[in-house]
């Protein structure tokens, strides 16, 4: 028989090997979460989850949350009983690794198997993320060991390890739900009998973890053949967990817009059509109520027009409610000539004129007050007069994007400003971001 008929038998045996071996493995990998209610941050995890198959278990879910918020020092110690719980039933699970991380704040950036060869990489059973930045108690610094290299300090958004190293690493835990869970994990790790008899390391050089407090300078985005990473400049490491932990949420917003193949050069977005709401079958009664915030604030060149095309809306006008602010005198008989014509076609006009004294941003508040007072109205949607909106179906495309809130990109022609803020200052005011100028012409959207 020739040999190349005896090989390949052999490889294709290897390769059902290989394949089995790397199911295996992942089937000895379970992700533990916590999350008392489903938000718009949580879905962006499981998102990311389910693009890399990893096995997810949700702890808390619809249970009242009391481990307090991120802008205290303490709490999270509801995290802590979750899991403690939940370790039980894995006590005896020698070869079952599991990863402990948040949910809300969380993005993965690769699947299971990067994940446990660098887990078994460490050398370490228990392996927590780490932080540049000392948190609750800056006064155990001192207690840390040194590190020539990287990250020092514990964070406690993240941590992989196997099952009864971690349910060892939780036993002692008595504290209420308002306790500090990174001040737990903290004292455990700096305590050197139960770090070294758990076995715990610190991910220094995030190779598995990346938490952005404190880091925002190292991370950048990393684009390869079909798929998003994010790249820590410091380490030269692709993190495969990235954590918006602290006040990152907006950098964490910022990445997952890419992260892991949501935006990529070859896909252009690839969410963009997931959860549309189909407004077809609806009858013109049973559309959504709709509020129009109307605002004209400054002199307006072209503001007959401007009510002309909000006239060719294609949507039943007796679904539609107005809200209009004219802080300008100069516009009276403008807004008055339009009401006369055209008011009793709407289902409600409310105006708000310059003799009444209010300013813009109380004028904007009052709009939005007037929808969420009202059971009935479903969208608020806000626009100034000095913009021009061409397409007669913007309502209908708006509405069908089912999305809580949509933020505007208006420009102008040929030329690079936009109202559209890419990023925030430490401020909270503007400041560019990498990807605005491809944005805003339109390059990546």
């Amino acid at each position: 028989m020739p040999l190349s008929r005896l090989l390949l038998p052999l490889l294709l045996l290897l390769m059902d090997e290989g394949s089995y071996g790397s199911k295996q493995q992942h089937d000895n990998l379970l992700v533990l979460t916590v999350a008392t209610k489903e938000t718009e941050g949580f879905r962006r995890f499981q998102r990311s989850a389910q693009f890399f198959n990893y096995k997810i278990k949700v702890l808390g879910l619809n249970e009242e949350w009391h481990g307090g918020d991120d802008k205290k020092t303490s709490g999270g110690g509801q995290k802590v009983r979750l899991l403690k719980s939940a370790l039980e039933g894995y006590a005896d699970q020698e070869n079952l690794v599991i990863l402990f991380t948040e949910s809300y704040d969380v993005i993965f950036a690769s699947g299971p198997a990067e994940l446990l060869k660098k887990f078994r990489q460490a050398k370490s059973k228990v392996v927590f993320s780490s932080e540049t930045l000392i948190y609750p108690d800056r006064k155990l610094e001192a207690k840390y060991p040194q590190v020539r290299d990287g990250k020092r300090f514990l964070g406690s958004g993240g941590f992989i390890g196997y099952a009864p190293h971690l349910s060892k690493l939780v036993a002692d835990w008595q504290g209420q739900d308002s306790d500090s869970d990174q001040l737990f994990y903290t004292t455990v790790f700096l305590d050197p009998e139960k770090r070294g008899s758990i076995n715990i390391s610190l991910d220094h050089r995030c190779r598995i973890f990346q938490n952005l407090n404190g880091a925002l300078d190292e991370v950048v985005l990393k684009f390869e053949q079909g798929r998003v990473r994010a790249r820590n400049l410091a380490s030269d490491s692709l993190p495969v967990v990235i954590h918006g932990n602290g006040p990152t949420k907006l950098q964490l917003n910022y990445l997952g817009n890419y992260i892991p193949q949501i935006w990529t050069f070859e896909t252009g977005c690839t969410v963009c059509r997931e959860g549309l709401r189909s407004l077809s079958t609806l009858k013109e009664d049973a559309l959504p109520l709709v509020l129009i915030g109307i605002f004209i604030e400054q002199p307006t060149p072209f503001l007959s027009p401007f009510f002309q095309r909000l006239q060719k809306l294609h949507y039943p006008k007796k679904r539609i409610q107005l809200f209009i602010h004219n802080h300008e005198e100069h516009h009276l008989s403008q807004v008055d000539e339009f009401v006369e014509e055209h008011g009793e076609e709407y289902r409600s006009v409310k105006v708000v004129g310059p003799d009444d004294h209010v300013e813009s941003a109380d004028a904007r508040n009052m709009g939005i007050d007037m929808c969420r007072q009202d059971p009935a109205c479903e969208y608020y949607f806000s626009i100034d007069a000095e913009t021009v909106v061409k397409n007669p179906d913007t309502l209908r495309i708006l509405i069908e994007q089912n999305k809580f809130v949509i933020a505007p990109l208006v420009g102008r022609l040929g030329k690079l400003w936009s109202n559209f803020w890419g990023a925030l200052s430490a401020d909270g005011y503007y400041a560019r971001s990498e990807d605005y100028i491809d944005i805003v012409q339109g390059w990546r959207v």
